[in-house]
């Protein structure tokens, strides 16, 4: 008899199944490892996060099992350390070739030994799989997890740090129904008691004479408590000890004023910098003459109907018709399983007659259209550009539930020359991966809008990106003494008025800091050399040896790499696509 057993985490526990050629084994049982307790350690220095997660788990079977899970984690942040302890042993990983490690990882199965492998899922990028080989019975095991992370910026004053710690059931297309990646459905409820333990320490942001520039800290996910008595960290906990792992950890750092083109942290040898573009600068570098027409993107599927996420899209459009120009042109297309549209024709322009009646939809829009099946409605978009001298903006509005997000990321890239998308992310634990990703592949922006808050900050800030062309083609000049310095990414994005833009700077060698304050950071446009702005230190800042910024420069440099379409080389496990790695080449990276 051959038993394999199936191990899977939804942010709560593992879940076993069993699936055997033995016909007298129940193929419908489900067995559990259960999630026993899990540590978040944080420490937040401006834009910058280092997280620590442990996550305990326990084999409750009486034979050795293989557990495959999944780990939620920001498309941004950069993993550098994986380590899995069993008994008295601790494993550290190493850094391998992806297809190398997935041989060895296999052989070692094959040989009755204990192997651990972690690798990015490359059809939905803000999830790690983590394959646990040959865990003993009645065994705890122990899996530590450290990454660094930039924060989210929100209307020009607030840092959002997240952790994820669910991944939402995801739309399958060629299923009939939500499904967990590459397991049937299944409900995800803890019956286990644990306990969770949370701590964030903020470093606290002075100027240059000293004064605090944090007005306060906050949570709009959980309660939490604060110790404000250190002079130099806010110290974070969870205000209630058994916290379920249900909805993404919120923390939002509020400053006195809006930040500014500034040097915020020096590490040994990178740099990182953030560049704020004005009014004048985006009128100097954009096009005035472009008619603009507005497609909204609706997610009307079941999963919206929850947290009030089909509340808050009615809201978002009403405020967006309100907001439209009378020599704009509108369309409203809602999506599920299938997709339809408030016009026949592809946009109308926004007159009265037009508004009122698209309102009137909107007030009756329910969540009732089944699956979220994205790629069709864009495939449609596509198939239907914009006509010449028009200007195509898309606002999706999306919990982002669905599994083919590299599919739907292809797509929008061939689309970035005729369409900008600015995507909303609805809820607790929508695809991150989706929502930013497809804002980066057009030349948009995307905004997170958790629920119980409210949507006009966020519509207003959307649309008044929309409304301005971008900023393109920037450049860096680095002013920092006998520093040589390379710029990460080395293609800077568009940006948008009063919209951050967060760059790094690399050297071969340690960084001297000047006596001086004329260690600077200047921003050009290469097509007409024009100067938009320069970055000053307006804080005192300390060389640190902590790699946090030199981490985050590389994840900026691999992440500029994976937005360029190329071939899936990847596995997404089915025993690794048959071994794949006896004829391929690859070039990623993977832990074992």
């Amino acid at each position: 008899m051959i038993l394999f057993l199936f191990v899977q985490l939804n942010g709560q526990r593992l879940e076993i199944k069993r699936n055997s050629i033995d016909s007298s084994i129940d193929l419908s049982e489900s067995l559990y490892v259960p999630l026993k307790k899990v540590n978040v350690n944080v420490t937040i220095d401006s834009f910058a996060a280092d997280v620590t997660i442990t996550q305990i788990f326990y084999n409750n079977e009486n034979i050795p099992i293989e557990a495959v899970y999944y780990f939620p984690i920001e498309q941004q942040a950069a993993i550098y350390s994986f380590v899995a302890r069993i008994n008295d042993r601790e494993i550290f990983a190493e850094l391998k070739e992806k297809n190398e490690a997935q041989k060895e990882y296999i052989v070692a199965l094959q040989n009755n030994h204990g192997a651990y492998l972690l690798e990015q899922d490359e059809k939905s990028s803000d999830s790690f799989i983590i394959n646990i080989g040959a865990l003993p019975p009645m065994t705890e095991c122990i899996i530590t997890i450290s990454y660094v992370t930039e924060l989210d910026f929100i209307d020009g004053s607030i840092l959002r740090f997240v952790v994820p710690t669910t991944i939402a059931p995801r739309y399958n297309s060629q299923l009939t129904g939500s499904s967990s990646f590459t397991g049937p459905t299944t409900q995800y409820v803890q019956n286990s008691p644990y306990t969770i333990d949370f701590r964030c320490n903020i470093k606290k942001i002075t100027d240059s004479k000293g004064q605090l520039l944090i007005r306060k800290v906050s949570s709009s996910s959980h309660p939490i408590e604060i110790d404000v008595h250190r002079s130099d960290i806010y110290i974070v906990t969870f205000a209630r000890e058994n916290t379920h792992l249900d909805r993404d950890i919120l923390i939002n750092t509020e400053l006195i004023k809006k930040q500014t083109n500034t040097i915020l942290t020096v590490d040994s040898n990178a740099i990182m910098v953030t560049f704020l573009p004005t009014e004048d600068d985006c009128r100097q570098g954009g096009n005035d003459n472009q008619t603009n027409e507005f497609i909204f993107l609706v997610d009307c599927s079941g999963s919206m109907s929850s947290e009030d996420k089909i509340g808050l899209t009615k809201k978002a459009i009403i405020l967006f018709l309100k907001s439209l120009s009378p020599y704009s042109y509108f369309n409203i297309i809602r999506f599920g399983s299938t997709y339809s549209l408030l016009f026949p024709e592809v946009t109308v322009i926004s007159n009265q007659l037009n508004l009122q009646k698209a309102e009137k939809i909107v007030n009756q829009m329910e969540a009732d259209l089944g699956g979220t099946e994205l790629f069709t409605p864009l495939q449609w978009l596509k198939d239907h550009p914009p006509i010449k001298g028009r200007s195509r903006q898309i606002f999706l509005l999306t919990d982002g539930e669905i599994s083919d997000v590299s599919h739907v990321l292809d797509l929008c890239r061939s689309m970035s020359l005729s369409t900008r998308i600015f995507s909303f992310g609805l809820g607790m634990s929508p695809s991150r991966a989706l929502i930013k990703g497809l804002a980066r592949a057009t030349n948009g922006r995307f905004v997170f809008i958790p629920p119980h808050e409210r949507v006009d900050i966020y519509v207003q800030e959307q649309l008044y990106r929309a409304l301005q062309p971008s900023i393109t083609g920037i450049r860096a000049k680095w002013n920092l003494g006998e520093n040589n310095v390379s710029t990460a990414p080395t293609r800077l994005p568009p940006v948008y008025a009063n919209d951050r833009l967060t760059i790094y700077g690399l050297t071969n060698n340690t960084i001297i800091l000047p006596l001086d304050d004329n260690f600077s950071v200047r921003f050009y446009m290469d097509e007409n050399d024009y100067q938009l702005g320069e970055a000053h230190f307006d804080r005192i800042s300390l060389v640190e040896n902590s790699g946090t910024i030199s981490r985050l420069a590389a994840k900026a440099l691999i992440l500029e790499l994976e937005h360029v379409k190329e071939l899936n080389t990847g596995s997404l496990q089915s025993r690794f696509r048959d071994q794949t790695y006896l004829n391929e080449e690859t070039r990623k990276k993977t832990y074992y």
